[in-house]
């Protein structure tokens, strides 16, 4: 039976669009994109074949999700499905191509969360994903990793989202949760979670390309030439925010004033730094057993051959990026994802893929940004 394993990050869903109605935190308009990739991939494995999706982490924004009219900065059970609910009303043609692929007895879909989607910690929120996509029985064949940030192939390949690289995203996965006063347990959000909802949230709504542009330091650099307003807001409201969560939460001034430059190095700087490709990188070679890493987070889609023949894949994004790094400059329209395919002695083979689709003479287009 050939098997095909599909890994694909950071597609980003919000709560969708509508025709002529600019929604500025929505990121993913390639629903028929998407559609297109597992009919193809489906017919491509035939009616014996079998394929594992894996999403890996960030599929849905519920990070840029608001509930009356606000984005929680306190997330219980109950809040977080109906934030999930919006984004699987909003997106009902990647809904069903989800709830068709699995419907075959062969495919399977393992989805881990990644920093946008935590809420998929949460019982009652797999429950509506699977409700959605994999109802019946096919809910068997719908696997959730949340122990930890891992998953493992037997075949020497590791599957991560990639935000623990990072000390403003990680979380503690040994405690997800915190109990309110009331006893309501909310996730437990890392103050990178925090900040995006605070204040990359409500910048987003004024100029919606604020996170899809990198590196950010960069951006904040030619913005300070092109649009100074706006980069004196986003800073205020940023070292206001990191001021009041970071240093004044520390109670001792002594602590506070030590504490000050290792929060600056840590976490500012490696806000705008740019260098995710050597932490992932690091983190492979300390991994004994595995020969390949595959990662998302960062949307800098990289095939990385490493000296020492272990390969890095980063899948990139399906959302439209503008890299400002001499290195990667210009557009990246995105669509990439992996495939993992084995040889007839069940050695596997990893390639970064960028979907190209079917031709079409047009397209509509939902909405002018």
């Amino acid at each position: 039976m050939t098997l095909l394993r599909i890994v694909i990050s950071d597609l980003h869903l919000g709560t969708g669009t509508r025709r002529g109605q600019l929604n500025p935190l929505e990121d993913f308009i390639h629903d028929d994109r998407f559609v297109e990739l597992l009919a193809f991939y489906q017919k491509l494995a035939g009616a014996e074949g079998s394929i594992e999706l894996i999403l890996n982490g960030d599929i849905f924004d519920l990070l840029k999700v608001k509930i009356a009219d606000q984005w929680p900065t306190e997330v219980t059970e109950e809040i977080a499905i109906a934030k999930l609910q919006q984004c699987l009303e909003g997106h009902p043609r990647f809904v069903l191509a989800l709830r068709e692929f699995i419907h075959k007895p062969t495919n399977r879909v393992t989805y881990l969360p990644g920093n946008h989607d935590l809420e998929f910690w949460f019982a009652g929120v797999q429950e509506l994903f699977l409700r959605y996509v994999a109802p019946g029985e096919a809910a068997e064949r719908v696997h959730f990793v949340t122990s930890s940030d891992t998953y493992y192939l037997p075949e020497g390949i590791q599957i991560r989202h990639g935000h623990q690289f990072e000390r403003i995203h990680r979380v503690d996965y040994a405690q997800m949760t915190r109990t309110r006063r009331d006893g309501t347990e909310v996730l437990a959000l890392p103050w990178g979670s925090l900040w995006i909802l605070e204040v990359m949230n409500p910048l987003k709504e004024i100029r919606s390309h604020i996170d899809r542009i990198q590196p950010l330091r960069r951006f904040l650099w030619s913005s300070a030439l092109l649009d100074p307003g706006f980069v004196l807001k986003f800073l205020w409201h940023s070292s206001i925010y990191f001021l009041r969560h970071r240093v004044f939460k520390i109670r001792a001034w002594r602590d506070r004033i030590m504490n000050l430059p290792r929060l600056v190095r840590d976490e500012v700087l490696e806000l705008t730094s740019g260098d995710y490709d050597e932490r992932a990188i690091r983190a492979l070679n300390k991994t004994r057993g595995a020969h390949t890493l595959i990662v998302g987070h960062s949307h800098g889609p990289r095939f990385l051959q490493l000296p020492n023949d272990r390969i890095l894949v980063n899948t990139g994004t399906w959302v439209k990026m503008i890299n400002l790094d001499l290195q990667y400059l210009g557009q990246d329209s995105g669509l990439t994802y992996a495939v993992i395919a084995y040889d007839d002695d069940g050695r596997p083979e990893t390639t970064l893929m960028r979907w190209q689709g079917a031709h079409e003479a047009c397209e509509a287009i939902p909405y002018a940004d």
